[in-house]
């Protein structure tokens, strides 16, 4: 990024200029204007919570990402990616302002809207704590009364269907016991 030979320490504000790390490892390449440079960085490595073989997290910002960049030993050549921010209200996921202000709550959600929500108090459309996934106008609700799916249509596929206790279907209409 710079032959100045200067150490950069600390956190840097970056923005994503390519997502499409050839080796899929989840690299970005990013401008840090702090760090002195109008080129976008050698590629960044992430820095994840957990990884391992064959298991960890996958997460890639879009390009014009806002992201946290540090640098290893200080060394502008070796930029690690450390996290994202949002520039503005407007960029946090819109479901994440119907959970109560200081309660924790995670929320996992891509440009197009497909979302994972998990909450310890309820969340419109959640109407308890619980898991929730959702994609367009279906979703999956998982709370302490049971599993809610949401859908206009739902296809269960399988070579046998196994239902135990008392099955009600279609609000009574075939009572299975």
């Amino acid at each position: 990024m710079t032959d100045s030979g200067r150490k950069f320490y600390g956190k840097f504000q970056g923005t994503v200029v390519n997502n499409i790390d050839p080796l899929k490892q989840g690299r970005l390449q990013l401008l840090v204007p702090d760090v002195g440079s109008v080129s976008p960085s050698t590629w960044a490595k992430p820095c994840v919570p957990v990884g391992g073989l064959q298991m960890g997290m996958y997460l890639i910002p879009p390009i014009q990402a806002a992201v946290w960049v540090e640098f290893e030993n200080g060394d502008p050549d070796y930029p690690i990616w450390v996290g994202c921010w949002w520039r503005s209200a407007a960029e946090v996921p819109a479901i994440a302002n119907l959970s109560t202000p200081g309660t924790p709550v995670i929320i996992m959600q891509t440009p197009t809207q497909q979302t994972l929500v998990i909450s310890d108090v309820p969340i419109p459309p959640m109407l308890a704590p619980g898991i929730m996934l959702m994609s367009g106008g279906s979703s999956i609700t998982i709370d302490a009364t049971g599993v809610t799916i949401t859908a206009p249509k739902v296809t269960i596929n399988g070579t046998a269907i196994n239902l135990t206790g008392v099955t009600n279907i279609n609000s009574g209409a075939l009572v299975v016991t």
